[in-house]
């Protein structure tokens, strides 16, 4: 049964798969239909050479993250409120990003701008990708 389920998740990164690369939303909408954590899903595409690309947090695109010049930018301070307020051992997880962007009903990659805003480190990637 593991190896049948094993062949399965293969085939459906495998199918996913554009130029060797995979984004980071598509891996996650992998893991919710085959029942499993994230981790699982980054590891297998780490197995198979696969690169995980363009971050829901925007930590990372194909090169370089690159985030909109956020100097200026009036950040929400429910959002800031929010992101300082999850902090673990100073740094965000990923995970607890993801709640904070389901929690005030906001995008992913605004909780990524405020963390960078906030010159705060996300953390222990779902998938992997960075601890």
């Amino acid at each position: 049964m593991k190896e049948e389920k094993n062949q399965i998740l293969e085939e459906e990164i495998g199918a996913s798969v554009v130029n060797g690369q995979i984004p980071c939303a598509v891996a996650f909408r992998i893991a919710e239909k085959l029942k499993l954590v994230p981790r699982v899903i980054g590891d297998k595409a780490n197995e198979l050479k696969v690169r995980i690309i363009n971050c829901q947090l925007g930590c990372f695109y194909v090169e370089k993250a690159t985030h909109e010049n956020l100097e200026g930018k009036i950040m929400d301070t429910r959002l800031t409120g929010e992101v300082q307020a999850a902090l673990v051992q100073g740094k965000l997880p990923c995970k607890v990003a993801f709640q904070v962007a389901e929690k005030l009903k906001a995008g992913r990659k605004q909780v990524g701008d405020a963390a960078t805003k906030l010159k705060i480190k996300i953390a222990d990637c779902q998938l992997g990708c960075f601890s």
